[in-house]
């Protein structure tokens, strides 16, 4: 089969286990690519009350690619088609690919001579996405909305305030949610319950294992007692004296010391607090 044969077989079957191929170009599964499944050009797609429609590309790569996008429009002219960034997307991806595309649409409002031609390409975006929403019964997401309905400038530094505003609560919240289960499981990691730890504060945690008389830390470097005992005195002097960025010591003979101040230690790659320190100073009867 030739491409325009390959092309012609995809737009008139719409069942979902028909295959066909040319040297370049290929369908499976509904799909049509071009060179590879990296780059699907069109899918067929029904909704929940039975509607056929093409899920179809708008995404460019090669001189080749392009004519064989073209070629696949050609055949599908009598297929009812909605264009969306990328058909091999999820729903949640395409609509934060439309929101990207008119954020920076309107980002131009500011400094367009025409601010007018930005506003219609928002709303052309817009419509796509509404289009594809509907068609599934999707609800588009509020912030796409909010966004779509800017008409100037002023009215994106007021969506954008908000926006960002949101993210931090959303980021906060999270970040919250996260230092939750840290917390209980840096409690297991301490009792030897298990190995790994994910650390969602920036800081790395102390334990000491009894069998073998060595500290460990949270990214799995170990080193013998006597030699953290060493590295908490000169914490304990060089912090008297005000601290140090660049100390010029070395731990273990190959871990630069590079700050020691009166809330954090950096060494190598670890970042250690003091009250961790501290904490682990005590228990071992140092402090």
């Amino acid at each position: 089969m030739d491409i325009y044969d390959v092309a012609h077989d995809w737009a008139n079957r719409t069942d979902n286990n028909a295959s066909a191929s040319s040297s370049n170009l290929f369908f499976a599964s509904g799909a049509i690519y071009s060179y590879g499944d990296h780059f699907m050009i069109a899918k067929h797609v029904r909704n929940g009350h039975g509607e056929h429609a093409v899920l179809f590309t708008e995404r460019t790569y090669s001189r080749t690619t392009s004519k064989h996008v073209e070629i696949v429009r050609r055949a599908s002219s009598h297929l009812t088609k909605i264009y969306v960034p990328d058909p091999a997307s999820s729903r949640f991806e395409l609509f934060e690919r439309w929101h990207t595309s008119i954020y920076e649409l309107a980002n131009h409002l500011g400094t367009a001579r025409k601010p007018e031609k930005y506003v219609l390409q928002i709303q052309q975006l817009f419509h796509k996405a509404k289009r594809y929403a509907d068609f599934f019964g999707y609800e588009l997401p509020e912030r796409l909305v909010a966004l779509a309905n800017v008409q100037n400038f002023g009215e994106f530094v007021d969506y954008f305030q908000k926006e960002r505003a949101l993210q931090e609560a959303k980021e906060k919240k999270q970040q919250r949610r996260w230092l939750s289960v840290q917390k209980k499981q840096l409690k297991d990691w301490r009792l030897f319950q298990r190995n790994n730890l994910r650390i969602y504060d920036g800081f790395d945690y102390l334990r000491f294992d009894v069998k073998t008389g060595q500290v460990e830390t949270t990214q799995g470097v170990r080193f013998a007692l006597s030699a953290g005992h060493q590295l908490y005195q000169f914490v304990l002097t060089t912090n008297a004296k005000g601290g140090c960025t660049d100390c010029e010591k070395l731990f273990l003979d190959k871990y630069t010391v590079y700050e020691v101040n009166k809330n954090f230690i950096r060494v190598g790659c670890h970042q250690v607090t003091l009250k961790e320190i501290k904490s682990f100073a005590k228990q071992q009867g140092w402090a």
